[in-house]
């Protein structure tokens, strides 16, 4: 396969737009239909990263990488469901700042595990070791294969957010955050509605974090920051939390922008690439929020559909 004409950079790039925005598909469910502030999709999605690479590195498979690779990330996936699970049942019952709390103490809780345990996760020198579940000539070609299958289960997480705009599931998802009070009087099942959401959801992120480790190959604490739950959490706002294209398209503006057209195709200072890009990057990601905040509460793309039309029918 000949990528020449492709730049490596871009592939790493594309990589991370991808996987943002399928975090942001996932956080839409929660804030953006249920109004569950999750503030710890950084947590969901480091634990996935790690409970896969520490059992794809540290087992002696019996058997060859390709069947390891998909029990350690279904293990993965597993893993931050359940921990999904157990942290959606302490904060269902919660209000805002107690969600908030909540979640965002969980995932300072797997930050720190992962720098203390240094036995299993490396500590903070970090876990290597992690390789594709293939290899195809090059480490271009190898790259650029990982960002079509993370582009397929994207792209199937997108779906599947689509679908549920369309069901009785999505509408009460939208009823339990519009007000929870009144569909528990009507008897819809909320804290179990929320509870398997929040389970769903992180286990997805858990999924996306294992895929990103596959291609970072190395698993180091520092990249479980909450500049991830943050990037995603802006995106969303930024392209619109009501809307399933909202995640799509905050997601290609939030990282598209920088990582791909200023840090490629803009010619600045080679010095600028170490501190002044991050740091500008993130004062236009506060200034552009609050700018959406103050005049496009509802992001780019605004309400939903059915909210507007049926303000229409209204003559609001």
């Amino acid at each position: 396969m000949n990528l020449d004409w492709l730049d490596a950079f871009l592939i790493s790039a594309l990589f991370s737009v991808v996987v943002l925005v399928g975090l942001g598909l996932l956080l839409h469910l929660q804030l953006g239909l249920t109004r569950i502030a999750n503030f710890g999709v950084v947590g969901f999605f480091g634990i996935g990263r790690y409970s896969f690479g520490v059992l794809f590195t540290k087992v002696d498979w019996p058997f060859g990488d390709l069947w390891a690779f998909l029990i350690s990330l279904v293990f993965g996936t597993l893993v931050a469901g359940l921990s999904g699970f157990l942290v959606g049942w302490l904060i269902a019952d919660l209000d805002e700042d107690g969600v908030l709390v909540g979640t965002l103490g969980f995932a300072t809780a797997v930050a720190i595990l992962a720098t203390t345990e240094d036995g299993l996760t490396g500590g903070a020198r970090g876990l290597g070791g992690l390789r594709f579940p293939y290899d195809v000539g090059t480490v271009k070609a190898d790259e650029f294969l990982w960002l079509i299958v993370v582009s397929i289960v994207v792209a199937f997480i997108f779906l599947y957010v689509w679908w549920v705009h369309r069901t009785p599931y999505g509408r009460l998802l939208i009823s339990i955050g519009g007000n929870e009070p009144l569909a528990k009087s009507l008897g819809k099942p909320a804290f179990r509605t929320k509870l398997w959401l929040f389970a769903v959801g992180s286990a997805g992120m858990g999924l996306l974090g294992a895929l990103f480790g596959v291609m970072e190959r190395f698993l180091a604490p520092e990249n479980l920051g909450i500049d991830v739950t943050l990037a995603a959490m802006v995106a969303l706002v930024i392209g619109g939390t009501a809307r399933a294209w909202g995640a799509v398209i905050g997601g290609f503006l939030v990282i598209g922008f920088f990582d791909i057209i200023v840090q490629s195709y803009l010619p600045l200072p080679k010095e600028w690439y170490g501190q002044a890009i991050p740091n500008i990057k993130q004062i236009v990601f506060g200034a552009v929020l609050i700018i959406v905040l103050l005049f496009r509460p509802l992001g780019i793309l605004g309400d939903m559909r059915r909210d507007r039309l049926m303000r229409r029918v209204h003559g609001e």
